[in-house]
């Protein structure tokens, strides 16, 4: 208003209008207050976020920090791994040699085995006469022959209550045989 309008105005006018601008500047300074009180909040839990942020950071920080670290080592692992298979042929050439090993162990057994065919012939030749005996030592040792030579040279070294060698029939013999396979005893 203007200054002329207030000087017109009455004394009791100009207090009413005084008190209505009283009443209004207290409902502002309430709601003052109250947006005060609601900032006041806000600021609280804007702080109380801030620090909880602030921690989930840090620990943020600290696993990429550890993911950084878990990546180099697994990189220092795999040139490791490459330092040993890094070569084309490595597992190739592993191979070989492992074959070569079973190689040589199949070339021993077979040489172990072989000496034993050796000196049981050998203990054979002394025992049985040299007519035709020769031709036993060919044989396989699961041959019939065979068996019942090595039979026959055991009940040699046996004493006997009649002194003699008892003389078996092809069927004893057969019998024997397969018994003999089954139980996995080939040389008797």
């Amino acid at each position: 208003m203007a200054e002329k309008e207030l000087r017109r105005l009455k004394r009791r006018e100009l207090l009413q209008m005084l008190l209505i601008q009283c009443e209004e500047t207290e409902r502002l300074q309430q709601e003052l207050d109250e947006i005060k009180e609601q900032f006041a909040v806000m600021a609280e839990s804007y702080e109380r976020l801030k620090k909880k942020l602030d921690i989930k950071d840090e620990r943020l920080n600290q696993k990429d920090a550890s993911i950084a670290e878990l990546k180099a080592e697994i990189e220092e692992l795999k040139k490791k791994q490459e330092g040993r298979f890094g070569e084309p042929g490595s597992l190739a050439e592993a191979a070989d040699r492992i074959s070569e090993i079973f190689g040589e162990a199949q070339k021993a057994a077979e040489r172990y085995l072989m000496s034993i065919q050796k000196n049981e012939a050998v203990s054979l030749e002394k025992l049985q006469p040299a007519t035709g005996e020769k031709e036993k030592k060919q044989q396989s040792p699961l041959e019939l022959g065979r068996i019942t030579s090595i039979r026959k040279k055991q009940n040699v070294s046996q004493p006997r209550q009649m002194g003699r060698v008892d003389q078996h029939t092809e069927a004893d013999v057969t019998e024997y045989a397969s018994l003999v396979m089954a139980a996995g005893d080939i040389y008797g």
